[in-house]
């Protein structure tokens, strides 16, 4: 090796050996993640941070930061069902609810820049030179998408989603509500030529919209115990369980209030459960028979392929005979004397 080569291989080595401290060493600069703050923040047993927007943007946005606050993003963090679930998981080494609960969380640190979801989660940094400078705006779902899985993918297959009507067309994105002061009015600003009749419509007369097209269950415990993000019917399709379970509550209330009647709740329970089951039933022949039919025309698409190409096949070759005759034949002829 000339020194020349051996100049190339040690400033390779420094290089590197640079490169790999700025990427794994804390306090270095770059390490442990450039752009997430080594925070002061971190969770522990007897620190609950309180939810905070970051300093600069609450000395001007004053509005935006009084429309944040005691929003579910800014309590993301400190709601008593996510903070008591938090509490049973924290020394486990499970972390992994914090990238939705935080903002500028670290899964190889375990630490956060802030508590809740604030301006840094959907704005990203602020640029040095703001103001003037602008921040950030992206009005798409993909902001929403990070967090909100289940919902976006929802999204995707609703009439919503074909038309590209992002999440901030109907949610005010710094409170999280409505931009109309009810769904009903929401609905009905671009549906103003919804169909009204039918008996789906002319019998809920007293139920609201969402009631039945953006039916979710209220039950939380689910996602509370093992994380999983549930239905919350963007796909704006109605589905029999938003049926059954009204109609349930309808049916106890009722058990309830006339007792003389013979059927009591829990029979009226037990019977709006076997319809219920039936339901799901039908559900599952339907979409068996859907999988069937599929099944079936890619069985007759492969067969219909098979077919041709046997066909092909001895087309060929009767062309082929044929063509291979007529060459033998006229052979024979130019040889004749």
């Amino acid at each position: 090796m000339n020194a020349r080569s051996r100049l190339f291989f040690a400033a390779a080595v420094l290089v590197t050996a640079a490169a790999l401290i700025s990427l794994f060493v804390p306090g270095y600069p770059g390490g442990a993640r450039a752009g997430i703050a080594q925070a002061d923040l971190t969770p522990t047993a007897e620190v609950s941070p309180t939810p905070a927007p970051g300093a600069p943007c609450a000395e001007c946005h004053l509005d935006v930061v009084a429309q944040w606050q005691g929003s579910t993003h800014a309590l993301a963090y400190t709601e008593p069902k996510f903070a008591a679930a938090w509490e049973k998981v924290r020394d486990t080494g499970d972390n992994s609810c914090l990238g939705c609960h935080t903002t500028g969380f670290s899964a190889r640190t375990g630490e956060f820049l802030n508590a809740g979801v604030t301006c840094e989660a959907c704005h990203g940094s602020t640029p040095a030179l703001h103001p003037p400078e602008a921040v950030t705006l992206n009005k798409g779902v993909e902001v929403c998408a990070g967090c909100h899985i289940t919902t976006v993918n929802e999204w995707k297959r609703s009439a919503h989603g074909e038309q590209q009507l992002a999440c901030v067309t109907c949610h005010a994105p710094h409170d999280q509500s409505l931009r109309f002061a009810t769904s009903d009015e929401l609905c009905l600003n671009c549906h103003k030529d919804a169909p009204t009749q039918g008996y789906a419509h002319t019998t809920h007369l007293e139920n609201a919209c969402v009631d039945c097209h953006w039916y979710r269950s209220e039950d939380e415990t689910k996602h509370i115990l093992t994380g999983n993000l549930l239905p919350t019917g963007h796909d704006n399709e109605v589905q029999t369980r938003a049926c059954t379970d009204c109609h349930a509550k309808e049916a106890l209330a009722a058990a309830e209030a006339t007792p003389a009647v013979p059927t009591t709740p829990s029979t009226a329970q037990g019977s709006l459960i076997e319809a219920q089951l039936r339901a799901d039933e039908l559900e599952a022949r339907v979409n068996s028979m859907q999988a069937q039919s599929e099944n079936l025309a890619v069985v007759r698409t492969v067969e219909g392929l098979l077919i041709g190409f046997v066909l092909g096949g001895l087309l060929m070759f009767i062309v082929y005979r044929l063509t291979f005759r007529r060459g033998h034949q006229e052979g024979q002829t130019e040889t004749k004397p």
